[in-house]
């Protein structure tokens, strides 16, 4: 015991010399060093970027005298973390000076509307424009909960952009939110003003939320910018006012705090910040519609479908879901036990080539790329799953486990452990967000907001089959799930005139099977089924250079998904497509296409699909640009396609949307890749279904000669349905 006091002695006497000799040691540092030396130091270590800018902005800012050190720290050597203390100090004093200059420098055709004279001559002002620009400020971006406390719109007739708070907590006198709507309710159910809004679909719902509308929207900014050029970075307002109107717009978290609230910001900054909002709405409109102008199909197809198609949206949104959570619990357990399984196999296996003393982590990079490289007998470069593992799948048990198991973790714990608890407070249902432009080709996207800090959206389109019945029809309802059958191939044989695939869908017969029985010239039926009704190998390879081809994959990926070497994977591509000339004549067209003009039309010029990448100039093999421009070109078919197929989608979702609307208990459940789906009453009739077939079928026809097909089922729960005749017969026999 008194050896071991005594150690401990020792050790706390050392550890007290070295903190003098390191004070001593800074001392002498600090009487040496300058404050430009700091600096030198400071800025040679290894920073980050954005670390990189602060500490450069706090530099500057001090040589000009606008910020220094605290007597506090002066005694102290100048270090990275003051810097970075002074750079939040910076931020908000350069916050307060803007915010002081935005009420200083004021417009003078900004209003606020506090009074009740005000309003009713705001109104009809209003009443007399032709489009006004509208935008609502919030307590937050949950439609169904949070609450509308301001709203703001620019009169270009009238000049004027006002701002109307309803629920500021400030002492100034404000109008109350249902006085408002109300005196508002001519204007803003006046179909015949147009409405120009940023993100229109937020705020369509936000009115809805108080038991108004918004009629008449005619221009949504932000939907509308994704024709004009897909491949923005950001959509965001602020990131574009700058850019396009060479107006510079701060961001809300940049001028008030990320978790501030609107409610709380002084009613002379409401005023500039939310008029300044819709100012740039309407001149980012302007702006738009001048360049769309140049484009009549463009501008044709986005005022007749994407502007109308908000609309539905915001219905289906607002639809939401039913979950059967006894269901998901269920499922959760069942995959828990796999993975449980799964880990203690893999742990089994990997850790006999484990070096480190504590136990074998199967979700730590560091240790097990060492380990299973060592069972598989190759150096892997990294853990990426689609890189680097799926293509290793089938050589390796212990790869194919691996996968399997990082799939059921997720699983379980994105869509099964958190998804139940995703339900809205206010509706009692669950709800995701749909966006019409979240591909660069158009294609739906579904998941939530951007800036959603609620953490409740969720991505529907991407729930996996063994989840889907998790999804449930609400009492008295079922769900009628209608698919473009074949959508993409049939627009291919559309947009191409192939003979191949035309005469496939003519005959009704399936187009991988056609294609196998034109290449290797033998009988449909021999290249169709198996005895066993299994895909033959003929159609199995079909359908994977069909889909290789069509969705740009490289040789690469081409000759691992056909089992062959690289050279015979392009060779027996070649040679296919070869053996349909039109269809071939077609795809080189559009690679000849982007390369010339950098971008490839949509059916009937509706939109474009721009692919700057393809135009680029190769100085020479090896040149870096080659990849870039080999991706670019074989982008450009699959881009037509989806383009194409996307608008069917969307028209489609018009006409249904429409014959809901006229249907009580009727609504668009979901839009999932190439299906549509119906909530729809359990007593629905034989005619109806044919008026969905009909719907799907003729909305939006590929010409004249290529149809279209469409499998129709009925379903209690997502996922488990039965084809429409199978319901009605099982109907008949039961009554």
């Amino acid at each position: 015991m008194q050896i071991r006091l005594n150690l401990r002695q020792v050790d706390a006497k050392q550890s007290e010399a070295t903190a003098r000799v390191k004070a001593a040691a800074e001392r002498k540092a600090k009487a040496t060093e300058t404050i430009e030396d700091a600096w030198q130091r400071i800025l040679s270590m290894k920073n980050s970027d954005a670390d990189r800018a602060r500490l450069l902005e706090v530099k500057a800012a001090m040589a000009e005298g606008v910020i220094g050190r605290h007597p506090s720290d002066a005694a102290k050597r100048f270090s990275k973390a003051e810097a970075l203390r002074l750079h939040k100090e910076l931020a908000e004093r350069q916050r307060e000076d803007t915010l002081r200059r935005m009420v200083e420098n004021t417009p003078s055709n900004y209003e606020l509307i506090t009074t009740r004279e005000q309003l009713v001559h705001l109104s009809a002002q209003l009443m007399a424009e032709d489009t006004v620009a509208v935008d609502t400020e919030t307590t937050g971006v949950d439609v169904y909960t949070d609450v509308i406390v301001g709203m703001s719109f620019s009169l270009p007739i009238a000049n004027r952009h006002v701002y109307i708070p309803v629920d500021h907590s400030a002492d100034t006198p404000q109008l109350s939110l249902e006085y408002v709507l109300h005196t508002l309710r001519p204007f803003l159910h006046h179909e015949a003003i147009g409405k120009v809004l940023h993100n229109a679909m937020f705020d369509i719902a936000m009115f809805r939320r108080h038991g108004s509308d918004l009629k008449g929207v005619v221009w949504d900014t932000m939907t509308a910018m994704h024709l004009l050029n897909e491949n923005e970075e950001s959509f965001r307002l602020k990131d574009l006012a700058p850019k396009y109107l060479g107006v510079e717009s701060d961001t809300f978290d940049t001028l008030f705090g990320r978790d501030a609230q609107f409610r709380e910001v002084p009613l002379d900054i409401a005023l500039v910040y939310a008029a300044k909002d819709t100012e740039l709405t309407w001149k980012l409109y302007k702006f738009q519609y001048e360049h769309m102008a140049k484009m009549p199909t463009i501008l044709e197809y986005y005022q007749t479908v994407e502007v109308p198609l908000l609309y539905v949206i915001v219905d289906l949104e607002a639809n939401g879901y039913v979950l059967d959570l006894d269901f998901a619990k269920d499922y959760g357990e069942q995959l828990r036990k796999r993975a449980e399984e799964l880990s203690a196999e893999l742990i089994a296996t990997l850790t006999p080539y484990h070096d480190g003393d504590e136990p074998l982590n199967l979700n730590s990079t560091q240790q097990m790329r060492p380990a299973l490289s060592k069972a598989i007998g190759t150096e892997l470069t990294s853990m990426d799953a689609k890189k680097t593992l799926k293509p290793l799948k089938g050589e390796h048990d212990v790869i194919a486990k691996l996968l399997e198991y990082k799939k059921i973790t997720k699983l379980s714990g994105t869509y099964i452990d958190t998804l139940p608890l995703k339900q809205n407070p206010t509706t009692k249902r669950w709800h995701s967000r749909f966006n019409p432009m979240g591909t660069v080709t158009g294609r739906f996207s579904s998941g939530k907001d951007e800036e959603d800090k609620s953490a409740q959206g969720f991505n529907v389109q991407n729930q996996p089959p063994e989840a889907r019945p998790m999804f449930v029809a609400p009492p008295g309802k079922v769900l009628v799930g209608a698919d473009f059958k074949a959508q993409e191939i049939r627009c291919v044989a559309y947009l191409s005139g192939e003979p191949v695939l035309i005469n496939a869908f003519l005959e009704e017969r399936d187009p991988y099977a056609m294609m196998a029985s034109n290449f290797y010239k033998r009988p449909y039926e021999d290249v169709y089924k198996n005895a066993d009704g299994s895909d033959t190998k003929e159609r199995k390879q079909m359908k994977v250079v069909w889909l290789a081809t069509l969705y740009g994959m490289s040789k690469y990926s081409l000759a691992e998904m056909l089992g062959v070497d690289v050279k015979a994977a392009v060779q027996f591509q070649s040679d296919l497509f070869e053996s349909m000339p039109k269809l071939n004549a077609w795809i080189e067209g559009n690679k000849k296409f982007v390369e010339q003009y950098g971008f490839v039309w949509t059916d009937k010029q509706a939109r474009k699909r721009r692919l700057p990448d393809a135009r680029l100039r190769l100085k020479g093999w090896g040149d870096p640009n080659f990849s870039k421009k080999n991706r670019a070109l074989r982008q450009a078919t699959n881009a037509r396609v989806q383009g194409s197929s996307s608008i069917q989608t969307k028209v489609t979702m018009l006409r249904a949307h429409e014959y809901c609307a006229n249907k009580p208990g009727w609504s668009l459940w979901s839009t999932v890749h190439d299906e549509l789906i119906f909530e729809v009453p359990e007593d629905f009739t034989l005619a109806e279904a044919e008026d969905i077939r009909d719907i799907m079928l003729n909305s939006y026809a590929w010409g004249d000669v290529v149809t279209n097909g469409t499998d129709i089922e009925v379903m209690r729960r997502w996922g488990e349905g039965v084809p429409v005749e199978e319901w009605f017969k099982t109907k008949e026999e039961t009554e």
